[in-house]
């Protein structure tokens, strides 16, 4: 079983990790990743939609997680480091 790791108030602190990254620009990242979660970030800064336009801004070295069905489409504005975490 896995065990979370602890701030120094005892509270569990909720980690993933990535895999391999690939950079996307002005495109929609693959829908096969299936039920994960994935990494965004952008170092100039961006911004993605999931199943819809680029609406939701990335600052310039924000990392965003966020989950993805089977079935979702991201699409990304800019430049966005794209990794599907597990």
């Amino acid at each position: 079983m896995a065990k979370l790791a602890s701030d120094s108030n005892g509270k569990g602190i909720q980690v993933v990790k990535p895999s391999s990254a690939v950079n996307y620009t002005d495109s929609n990242a693959p829908a096969s990743v299936g039920d994960s979660v994935v990494r965004l970030v952008s170092a100039a800064g961006g911004a993605y939609g999931v199943n819809g336009a680029a609406t939701v801004t990335l600052p310039a070295n924000a990392v965003e997680y966020i989950r993805l069905d089977n079935a979702d489409v991201l699409t990304v504005s800019g430049t966005v480091n794209y990794s599907v975490c597990n």
